[in-house]
């Protein structure tokens, strides 16, 4: 299971691109001293400070283990991840799992980059680093007086990586893109000297003689008001540089592209990945083709779509030798202008258009393979996408995606038999019970993500069988609140999936079907007293969602667990399904 510890901005933990409910204050606090002292035992008295500051009651130590228990509860893998020790609690981390880690892992490779000169690549390597910062370290904590201590070092690393990006992208000529960025951070953090400083050598390389001055002279006014004190020599001598319009401070990088590494940035594969071998297949040799290629994955909500990308993606990594990229569509913006920094590229255009052109010339005589994630619009994409070379890139949609020249492979549930399989990898013991494991395969209607669900349930209560899981799930009424563990829901995957829809007679058609096994057209027609031609329309937008599908003739239908939510939606239906 993917999982994210994030302390970068608000504390966040997310599983499977989903937030967990954390729950009280006490219990974030605790979850944030954990987290800021990843793999080290934290002494109870620490962790009490940290709760109740100099204040606890007699029962803190019996209500610090309540809150610990809270947090094993809702935390994906909780009883591995909290520890108990003699002296206190342990949160053990896996690799690339905590936003600090790769934050200082990037900006380490950044200021080595920086440090030889290398500005192309410590721009890159910074600005990959700031892109893991959401806001403040645990901003949403700032006031916790036992937390100060901690949070000081880890803010001031993220503010001075911010000037250290700064300084390389005044090493690569960007003064004019600066200005602004920097006058927000100065107004931000008006004692720090260092962005001053880049400010005024922007100004003053922008032709702004009078700015540059100006910004010098307000800092003096403020430290000498706030601190009695005076600028540094450093600052001092650069202000006297641009009063003599030293030539020196015009300087700069001439390359813009340095010669960086081929990226990698595919996610890791799903451990747990059963079946699907002719869709890997297929897509193996779409991807293959010497032509530039684009293939499009499509499919319901939690059918695997992700997964089976990724897959076939690490497969096919061999025929790209000048790089991976993915991209999460989900959460990202401008998304041309990160493909490009992530190719190397320093200066890139502020404007969409260009930089998209600048990305199709980049890639134009490169093998790169590019897996863009969670497409909901074909419209920007159509940039994205290369003219000619050996490029390829995987998409995954819910619903088809009018690409020119795209291929489009529709994923459906798994079959029983790989839906067993996907259930024993995650709980072995599936095979010593091969009656419950089957029933819990048909309740999971072959859809990976409520398999993933059921498999983690049960691999957290090695003490119960799996009939257990198996009696729980039977009642369909029950169904889509069992199918919910650790942050993951396929109620909440389903919502999602639903919000898509936005007119009144799709979504009226859609709780309708939630009542049927079958329903053709005019018998819908007439339940919603719409137009037939309409009610039509209306279905087929169901079915390019991902939400239903097409039975024979003119009947239309909802698959399992969708239909299970439906009725949730309708009274009526839900009398008939959860009678």
């Amino acid at each position: 299971m993917s999982v994210e510890f994030r302390v970068l901005g608000r504390i966040e933990v997310r599983a499977r691109g989903t937030n967990v409910a954390l729950g009280s204050l006490k219990q974030r606090l605790l979850l944030a001293t954990l987290l800021l002292n990843p793999g080290r035992t934290v002494p109870i008295r620490r962790l009490v400070r940290a709760l109740w500051a100099d204040e606890p009651p007699m029962s803190a130590v019996a209500n610090l283990r309540t809150y610990v228990n809270r947090l094993r509860q809702v935390l994906p893998g909780g009883g591995q991840r909290i520890v108990g020790r003699q002296a206190g609690y342990e949160l053990t981390l896996r690799p690339g799992e905590l936003d600090l880690h790769l934050f200082t892992e990037r900006a380490d490779a950044g200021r080595a980059a920086l440090s030889r000169g290398d500005h192309a690549t410590a721009a890159r390597h910074l600005g990959e680093a700031l892109s893991t910062c959401r806001g403040a370290v645990l901003e949403d904590l700032a006031g916790c007086a036992a937390l100060a201590a901690s949070i000081a070092p880890v803010e001031e690393l993220r503010l001075a990586v911010s000037e250290d990006h700064f300084d390389a992208r005044l090493g690569l000529g960007e003064h004019h893109e600066l200005i602004a960025p920097l006058r927000e951070f100065v107004s931000d953090h008006p004692l720090r000297e260092r962005p001053r400083a880049h400010l005024v050598t922007a100004l003053y390389r922008a032709g702004d003689l009078a700015g540059a001055l100006a910004v010098y002279t307000d800092y003096r006014r403020v430290i000498a008001d706030r601190l009695g004190l005076e600028p540094s020599p450093k600052l001092v001598e650069l202000h006297q540089a641009v009063l003599d319009r030293d030539p020196k401070l015009t300087a700069a990088v001439a390359v813009r592209v340095s010669s960086v590494p081929a990226p990698r940035e595919l996610p890791a594969p799903c451990r747990s990945f059963s079946g699907r071998g002719s869709e890997v297949a297929r897509l193996q040799a779409l991807l293959a083709r010497d032509a530039p290629a684009v293939a499009v994955v499509h499919g319901p909500c939690g059918v695997g779509k992700s997964a089976l990308a990724l897959e076939a993606a690490h497969r096919a990594a061999p025929v790209f030798p000048d790089g991976q990229l993915y991209v999460d569509l989900r959460q990202a913006t401008r998304v041309p202008h990160r493909l490009l920094r992530h190719l190397g590229v320093s200066e890139v255009p502020h404007a969409v258009d260009e930089a998209a052109a600048l990305l199709r010339s980049r890639l134009a005589d490169r093998a790169v393979l590019m897996v863009l994630d969670g497409a909901t619009d074909p419209a920007p994409l159509r940039d994205l996408l290369p003219a000619t070379g050996p490029c390829a890139v995987l998409i995954t949609s819910r619903a088809p995606l009018l690409l020119d020249g795209a291929e489009h492979l529709r994923l459906g549930p798994l079959s029983d038999a790989d839906g067993l399989e996907l259930l024993t990898r995650l709980a072995p013991r599936a095979e010593s019970e091969p009656a419950a494991a089957g029933q819990i395969v048909q309740c999971c209607h072959g859809i990976p993500l409520a398999l993933h669900i059921a498999g983690t349930i049960l691999a957290h209560r090695p003490a119960r069988p799996l009939s257990w899981l198996a009696r729980r799930l039977a009642p369909r009424q029950r169904r889509l609140d069992e199918l919910s563990f650790g942050g993951e829901s396929v109620r909440a995957a389903c919502a999602t999936a639903v919000s898509a829809v936005t007119d009144p007679l799709t979504a009226a058609a859609f709780r309708l079907l939630g009542g049927h096994e079958l329903c053709d057209v005019t018998a819908a027609a007439t339940l919603l007293g719409a137009d037939v031609l309409e009610t039509e329309a209306a279905l087929d937008r169901l079915v390019d969602l991902g939400l239903a599908e097409w039975g024979d003739g003119d009947t239309y239908r909802l698959p399992g667990l969708m239909r299970l939510f439906a009725a949730d939606q309708n009274p009526v239906a839900h009398a008939v399904v959860f009678r």
